[in-house]
């Protein structure tokens, strides 16, 4: 075979290194950077970098995504612990990755993608379940994988912290194709049999932010089914976020105890300083007190746990220090202020306002920002390796090939199922 020839092939080869890298999500991120940088090389080694080069800078989201990146990465200039700043610059990784990621995806293998990550998610939540079982009913059973964190945890690879939006996407994912692209009554079984494993999966995982993003994709899925009839839409709605609620609640002691404990925290959080509630509103309100004192620049990227525990030891003591806000939104405009909020708003927001073909996967195209823009509320999750990953690969994923200057839109055959 000659050079040209397998040249030629490197594109579909980038293709399937991409999908290993979505099945990747929800388990480790190791393998995920390798497969990257086997993806680099074979994409450097194909060349035709002008021609590459030119089209991502053509891409809004290109220069979106770095921004974000480049924003933090100014915010040294004003930090004093530059070896902070560079180990939570680190963090964002995944941003510098963007350009490659849209680079290599292919816009007719955008199922292969869907499937490697559905796949990896049925995988793991088998896995969670035998941990379950383990923990709760036959403790003689053999060790299965867990993940070595929290006691309760039995996501086999991540905590629950991780582990639990990656779910909330996936059981959106299996929503979308059981009411949009199940031609068959087999494939509406497994989608419908994926999505209520992912749901008894989030109910014993224990994390409450994926809980409450994974109700948000629930109601976002009820509106696009019922777009032309927003009353069926909500009613729909509230009926399916009740029936987990009530139904976790009753049917699940854990979720119980949970639930029990973030209502209990929420109204005496001052009589409970070691509860996870309790910390985080503390982490808001001290976090609020810094970018008050530095709302034009905030106090860059590297000096959040100083600052963080001089505000601390003033108003609230009784709590320990904390390393970020556990709140997006507030970690952009504490470490880079203004800039740092706005450069936040287009890496959440373009990609929700922007408007791409109705090629069946512009209902998909909201739901992966809808669920950041939620569970950024209640931890920096742009920060978090496989969360950070998983917005960043269904971002490009899903953009490449959607303007209509992307040649990648002009070679491929519309539609295209999700």
């Amino acid at each position: 075979m000659s050079l040209a020839q397998w040249r030629e092939r490197i594109p579909l080869a980038n293709s399937w290194l991409l999908a290993a890298v979505f099945f990747c999500i929800p388990v480790q991120v190791a393998p995920a950077h390798v497969l990257s940088a086997v993806m680099l090389l074979l994409w450097l080694v194909e060349g035709g970098l002008r021609r590459k080069l030119s089209e991502l800078a053509a891409e809004p989201l290109v220069w979106i995504v770095l921004g974000g990146y480049g924003v933090l990465m100014l915010s040294l200039l004003w930090s004093d612990d530059l070896d902070w700043g560079w180990q939570t610059l680190q963090r964002h990784r995944f941003f510098l990755l963007f350009p490659l990621y849209f680079s290599v995806a292919r816009r007719e293998h955008f199922g292969r993608y869907v499937a490697a990550f559905l796949a990896s998610i049925a995988l793991c939540e088998v896995l969670a379940f035998y941990n379950w079982a383990k923990l709760h009913y036959w403790p003689s059973l053999p060790g299965g994988i867990r993940v070595n964190k929290d006691p309760g945890d039995t996501a086999p690879f991540v905590d629950r912290i991780f582990y639990t939006p990656v779910l909330a996407l996936a059981g959106y994912l299996a929503g979308h194709r059981l009411l949009f692209d199940s031609a068959t009554p087999r494939r509406r079984l497994v989608y419908g049999a994926l999505l209520a494993a992912t749901t008894l999966n989030l109910l014993i995982a224990g994390g409450r932010a994926g809980m409450v993003g994974f109700l948000a994709m629930l109601m976002l899925l009820a509106f696009q089914r019922f777009a032309r009839r927003p009353l069926v839409a909500g009613s729909v709605a509230a009926a399916l976020v009740a029936a987990v609620l009530v139904g976790g609640y009753h049917g699940n002691s854990y979720f119980k105890s949970r639930v029990d404990d973030a209502v209990d925290t929420f109204f005496h959080y001052r009589e409970r300083p070691e509860s996870s509630v309790s910390l985080r509103l503390v982490y808001v309100m001290n976090a609020l007190r810094i970018y008050a004192a530095h709302p034009l620049l905030g106090v860059g990227i590297g000096d959040y746990p100083k600052e963080y525990e001089r505000v601390n030891a003033i108003h609230t003591p009784q709590w320990a220090p904390a390393w970020n806000p556990h709140n997006y939104y507030l970690f952009a405009l504490t470490a880079a202020g203004v800039p740092g909020g706005i450069a936040l708003a287009l890496v959440l927001g373009y990609p929700l306002r922007r408007r791409g073909p109705a090629d069946g996967r512009e209902r998909i195209r909201r739901a992966v920002p809808v669920l950041m823009i939620t569970i950024c509320l209640l931890e920096s999750y742009l920060l978090r390796s496989n969360v950070s990953m998983m917005y960043m690969l269904f971002t490009a994923a899903l953009w490449r090939g959607a303007s209509p200057a992307d040649p990648a839109r002009a070679a491929s055959r519309p539609p295209l199922p999700a």
